[in-house]
């Protein structure tokens, strides 16, 4: 029997997530007009004022306040 250790992908995106978030159910956070859901999540790693990291089942996540990416955006232009 072999054991393979797999890489997780990063998730990044932005929206305004849910609360409460809780370890053992999906996150889920609106982008736009749709609600959208993760798996399960494993760990937070971090919450801070405009952004939230999670670890779920299959992936990492990074979810950004919308405003931010706005902010950014108008900053290029």
């Amino acid at each position: 029997m072999t054991n393979q250790l797999k890489a997780k992908q990063i998730i990044c995106t932005s929206g305004e997530v849910q609360l409460p978030i809780v370890v053992g159910e999906e996150l889920a956070y609106a982008h736009g007009n749709t609600l959208y859901w993760t798996d399960k999540v494993r760990r937070i790693l971090e919450v801070a004022a405009d952004y939230i990291r999670v670890e779920t089942t299959s992936y990492y996540y990074i979810i950004e306040k919308e405003d931010v990416i706005r902010g950014r955006m108008g900053l290029a232009a």
